[in-house]
């Protein structure tokens, strides 16, 4: 019953409080009689292990602005069939940030105040949003153009160095390292670990942050890889948030992710250079890039000295076929001449013997001429057959000449890209674990290097290394 005070001259009613809610509470409990389903984001899960309840603090957004807010509670035999049901469809454990179909009772509590007693949850309703904010995302990226941005970058021919954003106690991590050190070709790759929170509320933000982090001594490295281990399709949902698949396809180096799934890939593996399912495969093929450049060497190797040896016999058998010409083509001069002083010969036998016929007055005379001058005539062709022939001898040797120079010439450039001759003209190579140093950057304090010259091998420690000025 209400008390009364005066006021004024005149008598007031008041209520105790505990009069006032239990009214508030009678009204809403004959006001809201059933069970009513309810659209609003999970901000905070509010979980305790201990007794098994959780306390979920829900809002609506609107412009990214609260417009309605109200806590809830799921007591400990409905949480435990909300979150199993909840993982089972979506692939995801219930956690804040969500948007959730909630099936709840209006609740009063005289010393609680309002609530939601929350007795199940629609998951496939999350999956709707899941899949509406991961397309949101993606036609985010396209409109911008950067959705291909990442895919078009140029990829090292030799990833050296690699950033890794994971977690040092990772299984995924490990098989990752173990496929990289204990690789059966001996490759060198260096890697450096940034640690992130790869699944969960803070994934988005962890993971951004060290993608900032890469970025600002981006020089240090060939590209990054992404990669968490087991898991499956659970906490794949921050690969969808917008923000880390912006920073992923704006990244200024090669990104390759592995987070260990098979199922429809996520807006942040779309967007990446490349992207495996497992750490592992990760490994694979960035050894894989070693081994295909590793087999471009050799078989340029190859086809190098192959050319070489095709050039050199293409000019001996040219040499061979020269010389064979050139000997047909004397063999034939002499011959042609030699048949044109047998024609001549035998033309002037018959005009003798005419000549002495018809011309026999005189012939003292013209047997003294005659007598003469056939063999002037012999002589004078024998004289140009020899100056022929010594033509042909000049120029066979001239031109066999030139042809062994040049072959020479070729042989001594062979013998001079030897690598022991380039060793014995004062260069040495220097070797580290049997590798070619190339770079001052390859070499450290205390390495052990060896440096080879043409009459032996040296063995020394580093002691200190210093680099050039640009």
């Amino acid at each position: 019953m209400p008390g009364t005070f005066e006021k004024n001259n005149r008598e007031e009613k008041y209520y105790t409080l505990e009069e006032l809610t239990l009214s508030i509470k009678n009204v809403i409990s004959k006001t809201y009689t059933g069970a009513y389903w309810v659209k609003a984001e999970i901000v905070k899960l509010n979980f305790y292990p201990y007794s098994g309840h959780c306390y979920p603090d829900l809002v609506e957004k609107r412009n990214n602005k609260i417009v309605a807010q109200i806590r809830a509670t799921i007591w400990a035999g409905d949480y435990q069939n909300i979150a199993y049901k909840f993982k089972k469809i979506t692939g995801e454990e219930l956690d804040k940030g969500m948007t959730v179909l909630l099936l709840a009772r209006v609740t009063y509590h005289e010393i609680h105040g309002l609530s939601l007693n929350i007795i199940d949850i629609e998951p496939s309703f999350t999956l709707g949003e899941m899949a509406k904010e991961r397309n949101e995302t993606i036609k985010k990226l396209q409109k911008e153009g950067i959705f291909d941005k990442n895919k078009k970058l140029p990829f090292p021919l030799v990833p050296k160095s690699i950033a890794v954003i994971s977690v040092e106690t990772s299984k995924g991590y490990h098989d990752f390292v173990k496929v990289i050190d204990n690789n059966p070709y001996g490759y060198k790759v260096e890697y450096s670990l940034f640690q992130a929170l790869l699944q969960g509320d803070n994934a988005v933000s962890s993971i951004v942050s060290q993608l900032k982090n890469i970025a600002s001594k981006a020089e240090l490295f060939d590209m990054v890889a992404i990669i968490r281990g087991g898991g499956g399709d659970v906490g794949l949902n921050a690969y969808d948030n917008y923000k880390l698949a912006k920073a992923v396809a704006e990244f200024p180096l090669p990104v390759i992710t592995g987070i260990g799934h098979s199922t429809n890939e996520t807006v942040t593996e779309l967007v990446a250079y490349e992207n495996k399912i497992t750490p592992t495969e990760v490994a694979v093929f960035i050894l894989e890039k070693f081994e295909n450049f590793h087999a471009t060497l050799l078989d340029l190797t190859d086809r190098l000295t192959e050319s070489v040896e095709n050039i050199i016999e293409t000019e001996k058998y040219g040499l061979e076929s020269a010389a064979e010409i050139i000997n047909n083509k004397v063999i034939q001069t002499v011959l042609q001449n030699k048949s044109r002083l047998e024609l001549l010969k035998n033309r002037l036998q018959n005009g003798v013997s005419a000549f002495l016929k018809n011309k026999e007055n005189g012939l003292n005379g013209v047997v003294s001429k005659l007598h003469y001058k056939p063999f002037n005539t012999v002589a004078e062709q024998k004289r140009r057959l020899q100056n022929e022939i010594s033509k042909f001898n000049i120029f066979v040797n001239q031109f066999l000449s030139n042809k062994k120079q040049t072959l020479k010439e070729l042989d001594t450039k062979l013998n001079l890209l030897k690598p022991e001759n380039i060793l014995k003209r004062g260069y040495s190579l220097t070797l580290k674990d049997g590798r070619i140093i190339k770079s001052v950057e390859d070499v450290h304090k205390n390495d052990k290097i060896s440096t080879v010259f043409f009459d032996g091998t040296v063995i020394s420690i580093v002691e200190k290394t210093k680099k050039n000025k640009k």
